[in-house]
């Protein structure tokens, strides 16, 4: 079969109509294969993105039920899969008795809602042999998942996935490559260097195995599965036959008539960060089959869409999307990226060591390295490992009840603390057992509560499910709460005081105005009830995915208060005020300030964004491709250039870039529309434009309460003070934040599109488009009477808002895409 050219036009015509998945999280990293190996431990370690109810058996109907799914397009409960493990910095050693890697504190404690939580990243990668020790040590890298309507010269019908559809591309066993098969073609690799040093270089030219050499911005991998269906079978013997390329070419082209149903098709792109690792020769590089040639590589898809109408209506209806879900409105109208943050797998994952916490000595299963040369190598026999459940089991007599919201002028549960970087829910209900308490909450990763009643305006009240979003620290499988969030569990016959408890570490005191009084950890429970807590009685606060009650309605007596120092609070917020002061600039680099941004970009010439992003990292990327000033905004977006364009470049005052930055919160990366600029040498920008009234991004006004100045969007101003209710009166959008200032909570709402912002309890912010669930009512000014954390202005009072509004709709931010991959171009070759 020979391959055809398409032409250019004809792509060109068909390269918009697409959409992507980018930066997709992981469901589980296992050793599971429901397409190859139904029923039985894998023969090597995938990573699986897409719906929670995930198996070693695949039922359609099943699928469909996933409770949730990482793709943020919830009716997707699709899976995808490679033969690639996860590369992250969590702690797994109460997950893995045998493992020896070391916890690490503070994991997950600078979790920025405003974006993904750091821990939620899907890092698919290729494990790096050392030349001399042999160790593998895996490679971080990011997944797209790119969607393609091409219906080929003959403009045929595209149609939905059917129901049950599984497929495989690639092979697992290949060591070879026969460059007439579209299946062998459809398996490629780009060296990344976007310097464009070695431009028309063959030894850099895309080729279907690994390269000879490192890669100066990394390796993308890439799998193109085939589009024609049979129309009569949903997999065959091999997990091909039922599936076909198109005539012309792997990538688009008519379907055959043995193959004549011509379907969406589906891209993977892997972006490997090889850069940062040696390449000392063939072995460098090393999939979890043991494939060190990269001809190896393989993708697995089985289908889950639970709306396969949706799927139709977007295939057929977003001609333009050009990449972005929400350009396509089927698509954009079930986006639900929260869940897809707090989505984790239902049932159960093999239980090895597969290296996500430190170096292993030989790949997981029986795969030795092998590169095609002479025959296969042989294992020796090896024990067969069980099947661990993703969701731990809480001890005895506990249940988890569901995600409730923290206290609104303390902690919910106040009488007993613990926090340790291996945190579960099962170590927290023990925790709080051991102490004799009912009630146990896990919270922000690492942190547990305990008591005997709700207390310190905590509501006995559900939240939606998908508002904790905080992976465990010892086990990122599972959720423990989130900010201002609580995963509650319940048991009526708690354990008595003094019994013995898995080693934590008492969460230290803090000066938060805002807390409540805390017993000591030790203390007995008491049967004398506090006027301040609430009966256990929980309802759903609703429908959606909320939890039922499932604690008695009578009033557990509550555990009575000796005076401490209360708990801290370690939410964090894109409104933290971080100073650029906790890492080295690269040599000739010098802060130059803080100025505007805006929608047509002020620095133009190159751009990133990555929940990674530092401040030296930003810096070295502009510098490696060539250009001499430097931005970064947002927390996690960089920006280069050589000068200001697009009217932006207006200084502004250093509060303005107040957002730190995504992987080194002690710098600080922006903010909205606020480029935290760097210079190279002896760059003359001492032009920058004076902030002025037609130039500046925000408006000054005064909070009523407050001596203080404010810097607030244009079109925003102060709206008084209004009622708030348990319910919440404006409940579109929340966040938390130990720094929280008022021009940073009207930013975030005027940032995702909200008219109202209120704050309230002097670390809240709260958006929405109008006052719901009875609230809104004009209260005196002295009702909001607490100041922010940090600047002095008022920011609400106990269940009291300092509302601002704009009288026009908000501009709403389009969220930064994680990882261009072919964005840069090359629309011609996938």
């Amino acid at each position: 079969m020979l391959r055809t050219s398409i032409s250019l036009t004809a792509l060109a015509a068909v390269a918009d109509a697409h959409w992507i998945f980018g930066g997709t999280q992981s469901i589980a990293q296992t050793r599971l294969d429901p397409v190859v190996d139904p029923g039985t431990i894998g023969s090597h370690v995938h990573t699986i993105a897409g719906g929670s109810a995930f198996s070693e058996n695949y039922d359609y109907n099943t699928l469909i039920q996933s409770k949730c799914s990482t793709i943020p397009v919830q009716p997707d409960k699709s899976n995808y899969w490679t033969n690639l493990a996860l590369s992250a910095s969590l702690c797994l050693a109460r997950r893995y008795p045998n493992s020896q890697s070391v916890c690490q504190a503070g994991l997950n404690e600078s979790v920025n809602p405003l974006r993904t939580p750091l821990v939620s990243s899907f890092d698919p990668s290729l494990y790096h042999q050392d030349q001399n020790t042999h160790e593998l040590t895996l490679m971080p890298s990011t997944f797209n998942i790119y969607y393609l309507p091409r219906a080929g010269p003959e403009n045929e019908q595209l149609y939905a996935f059917p129901a049950g559809l599984r497929m495989l591309a690639g092979d697992t066993n290949e060591r070879t490559y026969n460059a007439s098969s579209f299946a062998d073609q459809a398996i490629s690799y780009v060296c990344l260097d976007y310097n464009n040093d070695h431009t028309n270089d063959p030894d850099w030219a895309e080729r279907p195995d690994f390269f000879d050499h490192t890669c100066p911005d990394g390796l993308r991998a890439q799998i193109f599965f085939p589009s024609c269906w049979d129309g009569v079978n949903l997999d065959s013997a091999d997990h091909k036959s039922h599936m076909s390329y198109p005539i012309q070419n792997y990538n688009s082209g008519s379907c055959p008539d043995s193959h004549p149903k011509h379907l969406v098709s589906i891209f993977y792109e892997m972006l490997v960060s090889v850069d940062q690792y040696s390449y000392w020769g063939n072995g460098s590089w090393v999939f979890a089959n043991g494939d060190t040639t990269g001809r190896g590589f393989h993708g697995d898809f089985q289908n889950g869409w639970a709306d396969l109408d949706l799927l139709q209506n977007a295939i057929d209806n977003c001609p333009n999307a050009n990449g972005d879900v929400m350009a396509c409105p089927p698509l954009a109208a079930a986006f639900d990226q929260p869940s897809a943050d707090a989505c984790t797998l239902e049932g159960s994952i093999v239980d090895e060591d597969i290296g996500l916490n430190d170096n292993i000595t030989a790949l997981p299963g029986c795969n030795p390295l092998w590169d095609g040369t002479g025959p296969r190598p042989t294992c020796p026999s090896t024990v067969t490992p069980g099947m661990l459940a993703a969701q731990q089991p809480l001890p005895t007599g506990w249940t988890e009840i569901g995600c409730i919201a923290e206290g609104t002028n303390g902690r919910a549960f106040a009488a007993a603390s613990t926090t340790d970087p291996a945190m579960t829910k099962a170590m927290c209900a023990a925790f709080c057992d051991s102490k004799g308490f009912s009630l146990a909450g896990a919270e922000f990763s690492t942190e547990c509560y305990c008591d005997n009643a709700f207390r310190n305006g905590a509501v006995n009240t559900t939240v939606d499910w998908n508002q904790c979003t905080n992976k465990c620290g010892g086990n990122p499988l599972e959720i423990c709460g989130g900010p201002q969030r609580l995963s509650f569990m319940y048991n009526p016959n708690p354990g008595p005081a003094g019994a013995s408890v898995p080693s934590a570490a008492p969460v230290p005191p803090s000066s938060d105005p805002a807390a409540s009084t805390v017993a000591s950890a030790t203390q007995a429970p008491s049967s004398s009830a506090s006027s301040s807590a609430s009966s256990v009685s929980v309802t759903s606060a609703s429908t959606s995915s909320s939890s039922t009650s499932a604690v008695p309605t009578t009033s557990v007596p509550s555990k009575s208060s000796s005076p401490a120092a209360p708990p801290p609070s370690t939410t964090s917020s894109s409104a933290a005020t971080a100073t650029s002061s906790g890492s080295s600039v690269p040599a000739g680099w010098t802060a130059a300030g803080c100025v505007s941004d805006n929608g047509a970009r002020t620095l133009n010439g190159y751009s990133f964004a990555t929940d990674e992003l530092t401040l030296n990292s930003c810096l070295s990327t502009c510098a490696s491709q060539g250009f001499s000033m430097a931005g970064m905004e947002y927390g996690r977006e960089c920006y280069c250039g050589n000068t200001f364009a697009n009217g932006g470049g207006a200084a502004l005052a250093a509060s303005s870039c107040n957002f730190p930055c995504a992987a080194d919160k002690a710098n600080t990366c922006g903010g909205n529309w606020a480029l935290s600029l760097y210079k190279q040498g002896s760059v003359d920008i001492a032009q920058l434009p004076a902030p002025s009234q037609n130039t500046s991004t925000s408006t000054s006004t005064s909070s009523s309460g407050s001596n203080s100045s404010i810097n607030l969007p244009r079109g925003w101003s102060a709206g008084g003070c209004a009622l708030d209710t348990p319910q919440r009166t404006l409940n579109a959008y929340a966040f938390t934040g130990a720094d929280m200032t008022v021009t940073n909570c009207v930013a975030a709402c005027a940032d995702k599109g909200f008219t109202i912002a209120g704050l309230e309890y002097s670390r809240e912010c709260y958006c929405g488009h109008s006052f719901v669930n009875g609230g809104g009512a004009a209260l005196p000014a002295s009702s909001c009477n607490m100041t922010c954390p940090t600047d002095g202005n008022v920011c609400g009072g106990p269940m009291a808002l300092s509302i601002y509004k704009t009288s026009g709709a908000a501009s709403k931010r389009h969220v930064k895409a994680r990882h261009f991959g072919r964005a840069r171009g090359l629309h011609n070759t996938f």
